[in-house]
């Protein structure tokens, strides 16, 4: 264990799947890391399960974390985990916000009104209100870091998924604006665009020929796993990153470099 993240506070969002002897969501594994970097924990998430069993672990191997149950399009559940968190630990550094729903399979003509908003309010309402809700501790603080997980499908898109697509593009437009805005308040805000990654959110449509078809796509010649974009997430969220602000962290392979394969 090292001190990477001693004395700090984090709240991970989307971060229930941190137990490793299921599969890990990058976010959950950086919440993970965190703690076992000297780290304090609130991990906020709907899948009670996975949440209070991730969090059961953590403690029983001397980590100091706590689940609540939190829908990132409440402003009162936003309210309610920040004031719990500065009970707890008196402070909050960093937010990571990785929630997130897909509307694979639907075309613009297909989408149905009612999907669109569901999309747009968990990843857009969700950021903005959790931006909202952090800042002001932050600032007490004397700053922090807020690290919004994007997508690759934010910089290119497919003939489906359109409202999962617009809703990641608009991350990267509302951390730059964030970043301009708190940035005198020495707080921090970025965005992390991981490529295809095998998650827990992924795990239902990446069964191994497909994994074996979009390794070919990607230059690395690989589908990502939780510690390839944890590791991105992990360095945006430290002191490590502590003149980084504003940008969009690209972590896909090279997928999106690449005009891809010609045959």
């Amino acid at each position: 264990m090292n001190n990477r993240f001693e004395g700090k506070v984090a709240l991970v969002v989307g971060g229930a799947n941190a137990d490793e002897s299921h599969l890990l969501g990058f976010a959950g594994l950086s919440a993970l890391e965190i703690a076992r970097s000297g780290g304090k924990i609130i991990i906020g998430d709907i899948d009670d399960e996975a949440g209070n069993r991730s969090v059961d672990k953590m403690k029983k191997a001397g980590l100091t974390a706590k689940y609540v149950h939190m829908d990132v399009t409440s402003e009162s559940d936003w309210s309610a985990t920040v004031e719990m968190t500065l009970s707890l630990y008196g402070r909050l550094d960093i937010m990571i916000m990785a929630a997130g729903i897909p509307d694979r399979g639907e075309t613009i003509d297909t989408t149905e009104v009612d999907k669109w908003r569901q999309v747009m309010d968990v990843t857009n309402l969700g950021m903005f209100l959790g931006t909202r809700a952090v800042v002001g501790p932050m600032r007490k603080n004397g700053g922090g870091s807020i690290v919004l997980i994007s997508s690759m499908m934010a910089k290119v898109v497919r003939d489906q998924a359109n409202a999962y697509a617009t809703s990641r593009a608009g991350m990267t437009h509302f951390a730059r604006s964030a970043a301009v805005q708190y940035g005198p308040d020495n707080i921090r805000v970025n965005t992390v665009l991981p490529g295809w990654t095998l998650t827990p959110f992924t795990s239902n449509a990446f069964d191994a020929e497909w994994m074996e078809r979009l390794a070919k796509r990607v230059p690395l010649r690989r589908v990502a796993d939780a510690s390839d974009i944890a590791g991105p997430i992990l360095f945006l969220a430290s002191d490590e990153a502590k003149y980084v602000t504003g940008s969009e962290l690209l972590a896909d392979g090279g997928v999106t470099g690449w005009i891809g394969p010609m045959d």
